[in-house]
């Protein structure tokens, strides 16, 4: 996707140039059971899974992979026994032990490496593998007016104004628009097969403009595909002593809250304030929810204890689903019991991902941890809003992944995540035993609790909890309380944007603050693909 914008444009008056990115990108080799159904598959059980999978090794912001780096997977298989990290072809390491994970030494200075991982099962068959490129160089959207020169055409003087605009692998540039101030000069549109998605790479655009003057100045926008908008500007008056400014746009997802937790509406770009190693930057724009697409996960508790309140909890999902879902954005569903699975891959259909939520069927088990887990490796490097909804009534019990591997990679991450815990509370007997058991059972319980509450906390979410041994007001409708307030802290999120001060592929740790008084930033998050 190479747009998140919808209709309002996001512009930068100031020159920018194409610096590299330096990312992860994801890839399905021969031997992996990766490929997922699409919207028009039957069913996505009929599809083959991947069965295992990479969690993205820890970084900063923007910063390349390099030096000693702890690698982490996610088995899904249940009879994987043994795990083979492979970096550039060469084995590294085999590890027998859950969680499977190793630490690699990388190229230093960072550079493009493959890395991969085989599972194996106690023959040694290999039930499953997973890729990822390293350090895979790509280049944000950026239109930057390289040189202004004087010319003569047919006895007249010109201006030729020569612009670069470097586009990101999945973008497509529709059309690059010369202005001599307000006023449209010419307008391009095409660019043969260096607009269509692919490598990283940069256009150079040329056109002449007439009757210009020294008071003038000179504007130059470039759309993508999707209708995402930058644009360069420049005076005529002493524009070829301008230095060349290279910088980066920075884009962070937000939600504001008041004192009382209620999402806040209404902010401008100067409620704001963003520090870079001490430094204020400016704030470029601010996007509200309806400009910027959502990518929406929903998973879902699928274990045999859900099977007395599903059908009321089945229809309540997807009836959120069709709720929280507006044109553009898009949604996937997991469900976990002893094994997790893609119910739905990403998607924009939303009758589709209510047949699929209805379609689940309790089972027996509950693997949480590797629930969390799963669902959050679905984003990837999706641009848009981001948030993860997780149904659950109970304890993790089967998981093959660490309460702490799930715990790290959601606060690393840092998309919103909404906690929906569904409990029914057990009668304490009156034998000493039963009563160790109740005791043991509800201290697990509060631990458990405890955890999801961190973890929501962390990220900007929330923890609800909803008690099913009381029916005053019905707990279905306490849950589609739950769905409301959850919808309207995806209504007011908000995306800003600035330019970075730093180098590009260095680490940035913008620090956020809200000006007004009286309001609390509930989450500050990079959005490093939504280019």
């Amino acid at each position: 996707m190479a747009a998140p914008l919808r209709t309002h444009a996001a512009k930068a008056t100031v020159s920018t140039t194409c610096a590299l990115i330096l990312g992860v990108s994801f890839h399905a080799p021969a031997q992996a059971q990766d490929s997922s159904a699409g919207e028009g598959a039957a069913t996505p059980a009929a599809a083959t899974r991947k069965m295992i999978h990479i969690v993205p090794p820890d970084r900063g912001y923007r910063e390349p992979y390099s030096g000693k780096v702890e690698i982490q997977t996610l088995p899904i298989h249940p009879l994987i026994r043994a795990v083979d990290f492979v970096l550039d072809a060469n084995p590294v390491e085999r590890t027998r032990k859950p969680p499977y994970q190793t630490h690699i030494e990388l190229a230093h200075p960072p550079r493009e490496q493959i890395l991969e991982v085989r599972g194996y099962d106690a023959l040694g068959n290999v039930l499953g593998t997973d890729r990822m490129t390293l350090n895979q160089p790509d280049v944000p959207f950026g239109v930057n007016i390289a040189t202004m020169r004087r010319v003569e055409v047919n006895g007249y003087d010109a201006l030729r104004i020569e612009v670069d605009v470097s586009l990101p692998r999945s973008a497509t540039l529709e059309r690059v628009a010369f202005y001599r101030g307000e006023r449209l000069v010419e307008a391009l549109r095409n660019f043969g097969d260096d607009a269509a998605p692919g490598a990283p790479r940069t256009i150079l655009v040329d056109a002449l403009i007439e009757h210009t003057s020294v008071e003038d100045f000179v504007r130059v926008t470039a759309t993508l595909k999707g209708g995402r908008q930058l644009e360069d500007a420049q005076l005529l008056q002493g524009a070829e002593y301008q230095d060349e400014i290279d910088i980066e746009l920075i884009q962070l997802q937000l939600l504001v809250s008041d004192k009382d937790g209620n999402p806040v509406r209404g902010l401008k770009p100067g409620d704001f304030e963003i520090r870079e190693d001490s430094r204020k930057r400016p704030v470029q724009n601010l996007h509200t929810a309806h400009d910027v697409p959502l990518v929406l996960g929903l998973a879902i508790d699928m274990s045999d204890s859900m099977l007395p309140i599903w059908h009321e909890v089945r229809d309540v999902s997807a009836s959120f689903i069709d709720a929280a879902l507006s044109p553009g954005d898009r949604a996937f569903v997991v469900d976990f019991s002893g094994e997790v699975r893609l119910t739905q891959p990403l998607t924009g259909n939303k009758p589709l991902l209510g047949t699929r939520v209805r379609s689940l069927i309790p089972r027996l088990g509950t693997a949480l941890n590797d629930g969390i887990l799963f669902s959050l490796l679905q984003y990837g490097r999706e641009p848009g809003r981001r948030a993860l909804v997780v149904i659950t009534d109970g304890v993790d019990q089967h998981s093959r992944t660490t309460p702490t591997q799930s715990a790290d990679f959601a606060e690393r991450l840092g998309l919103p995540i909404y906690f929906i815990e569904l409990d029914r509370p057990t009668a304490r007997t009156r034998s000493r035993r039963g009563g160790q058991i109740h005791i043991q059972r509800e201290l697990k319980r509060r631990h458990h609790r405890k955890r999801l509450e961190t973890i929501s906390r962390q990220t900007g979410g929330r923890l609800f909890y909803v008690n099913l041994s009381t029916d005053n007001p019905p707990w279905a409708q306490r849950i589609q309380s739950v769905f409301k307030q959850i919808e309207e802290d995806l209504r007011h999120q908000h995306v800003l944007t600035y330019y970075t001060g730093g180098r590009s592929g260095t680490a940035v740790a913008p620090e956020v603050r809200v000006a007004r008084r009286g309001l609390v930033l509930r989450s500050a998050v990079p959005l490093e693909a939504i280019e």
